[in-house]
Parts: structure tokens; sequence; C-alpha cells
């Protein structure tokens, strides 16, 4: 996403033009307003995804403010590339006050300091990883939580950081961030610091919640998709699989698969969009060669005895869909599993 062209109405007032003209073409389709008093060309809007308009959210939040902003959640989980499931609905920020009214229209509010843990990413003020992270762990229900765990813990491979972060006191204008990037931002974070980080939680019961969310992430997991699908996979009482597996096809090359049932020789994948929409996939076939790269993969591992599951967002989401894939496929279950699951909340 490149640096948006805004309009904003004080500018009109300041070159002696009437400001009611905007409102006028925002009615005619013409424009569309960001915030109050800041519009934007609609056709530059409808290119655009919907986190890119919820990052132009938050910078004219930010530029309404008397105090720059903190941001903090799942608003700084998307710069850092966190594993966030969705766009979310709200803005979150830090504020220092701990009264009444943290919460107002589309933003929500969270105690926290303005300087502590705090870094610049382009123009807006965010969370560090590690305080983003353990935000999110202790707030979100238990499948979520791992997701943006498993992100955390990954190193973004052969791929690169497209997000700059630097000081506080950093130049806000030599960098424009991307507000959705292909790989998680930043140098990974530990199991150790994760642990240290669930031992200054306030209570008891989130310093265990979360140290169960951190001992069950991996970094090998792939995406959201994935990590959701591993949980559901336990809650189900289906075997644990193993992650990335590896196999030699007979062209030479080597194929890693989602997850491995290595005692039913069956390979299970999770199937995003995304997997086929990234740039960098595949090394840059059209999307239709791409689904015929990806059948011939599988076909080949299929001729070495090994049985498939695939599922996509859709079937994961559907908790009986998503077990009798894995049962049709010949996996097994040994019961329901108990454990921190909670219900799946709303989008932060």
């Amino acid at each position: 996403m490149k640096k948006p062209k805004l309009i904003r109405s004080a500018e009109y007032d300041h070159l002696g033009q009437d400001r009611r003209k905007l409102a006028t073409l925002q009615r005619k389709g013409l424009l569309v307003r960001v915030r109050r008093g800041i519009y934007m060309d609609d056709a530059e809007w409808r290119t655009l995804s919907g986190r890119e308009r919820y990052g132009l959210r938050v910078l004219t939040f930010g530029q309404q403010t008397e105090q720059e902003p903190v941001f903090c959640h799942a608003t700084a989980a998307l710069l850092w590339g966190l594993w966030i499931v969705g766009t979310p609905q709200r803005i979150h920020t830090r504020t220092e006050v701990t009264t009444s009214g943290r919460s107002s229209t589309g933003v929500t509010r969270h105690i926290g300091s303005y300087t502590e843990s705090v870094q610049r990413c382009g123009p807006f003020l965010v969370t560090d990883k590690l305080s983003t992270t353990m935000q999110l762990i202790d707030t979100l229900a238990f499948p979520y939580a791992v997701a943006v765990c498993d992100s955390s813990l990954r190193a973004p491979g052969n791929s690169w950081n497209r997000n700059l972060f630097t000081p506080p006191e950093s130049d806000p204008f030599q960098h424009w961030p991307a507000w959705e990037p292909e790989v998680p931002q930043g140098l990974p974070l530990t199991v150790a610091q994760l642990r240290a980080a669930a031992a200054s939680l306030p209570s008891r019961a989130a310093q265990v919640r979360a140290l169960k969310v951190i001992e069950f992430s991996s970094a090998l997991s792939g995406s959201a998709g994935e990590s959701l699908s591993r949980v559901k996979m336990f809650r189900l009482g289906f075997p644990a699989p193993v992650l990335q597996e590896t196999f030699e096809l007979r062209d030479g090359k080597k194929a890693k698969t989602d997850f491995w049932f290595k005692e039913k020789r069956i390979v299970g994948e999770f199937d995003g969009l995304g997997k086929y929409l990234r740039a960098n996939w595949s090394g840059g076939l059209s999307l239709p060669d791409r689904i015929i790269a990806e059948k011939r993969r599988e076909n080949q591992i299929r001729a070495q005895g090994v049985g498939f599951a695939r599922w996509d967002w859709q079937e994961l989401m559907d908790t009986e869909t998503f077990a009798s894939i894995l049962r049709q496929a010949g996996l097994r279950q040994s019961g329901l599993m108990t454990g921190p699951w909670g219900k799946s909340r709303k989008m932060p």
C-alpha cells in the first residue's frame, strides 16, 4: 500500500473553499469519508483491502488526537504481522487514565504506559512485539491466542520484513508500513521470553492460561488457519500431527506438508486462499498454473502410498464438517478433550 492521498475539510477552509462540496461529492459516490472531516477518492478506496482501509482509519484517528496515540492489541498486531483472523472492527490504543470512559465509538482503550515497551512503525507508535503478543494471548479465546503465539515464534525465513520498527523518537515520515505483511515482522520471540512475560501477568489464572497457550504453540505452524486446525484436531481427539513434514518428489523437488499423520500415512492440508494469491508463492506463476502445480505436487505425494485430507476456512469453522473430513481420510478420534478452549469471541 502506498501513502494515501487524503482530502481534509480543514484544508478546504484554509483555501477559502466551501467544505460542503466534499459532502456533496461523497453523496455522488466520488469521495469516501474515512473519518469525520477526512475524505478519499472513491476509486482509490476501492483498490484497498479491508486491512488497508482499517489502516487508514487508524491513521486518521491518530491525526485527530491531541496526544500521539500508542496503538496496541489487534491494531499493533497487524503491523507486526501477527496472525489475527479477519480485520479488527475497533481501533485499540493505550491510555494511562484509570477512570471510566476507556472506550468510545470504534475505539477501545487499554490501560498502559505511553512510553514503556513502545516502538515506532512509520507514522504509528505501537506496543512492541512481546507486549502485543502477550496482550492478545491474555484476551483472545484459546484457538486465536495460539494463532498469535505461533506467529510470534515464527522466523520470516526467505521472506523479508516490510515494516521498519524504530525507537519512538524516530522520524515518522521515513517509512510507510504495510497493514498486511506476508510474514510476521521483526525478530521472532522465544519461548523463554513468552514464559517470562506470562509470569508477570496480574493474576494466577491469567498466568496459567497464558502458559497453556505458549506450551501448545509451535514455530512450525505456517498460517493462522493451520494454527486453528491444530487446536481443533486436539480438541476433537484426533492424533497429534507432525508439522511441516518434507516429502521428496519424483521430479527431484521437495514438498512440505502442513500436517503428517505418520501412523496412518495421511497428509492434512489447510487450503487458505492466501496460499495461491501470495506474490512470492510458486515462483510467480499465474493462478491457474499455481493450482495445476499444487495438483501435481499432491499426486506425487499420493503416489508414495499417502492419503490426503484437505479443508478450507469454511470447512474448518464448521466443527462437524471438519471432523468428518478427517474421519473420511482415515483418522480416528479418541474422544473430546477438555481444556481452556472457551467460546470463540468476536473480532476485537
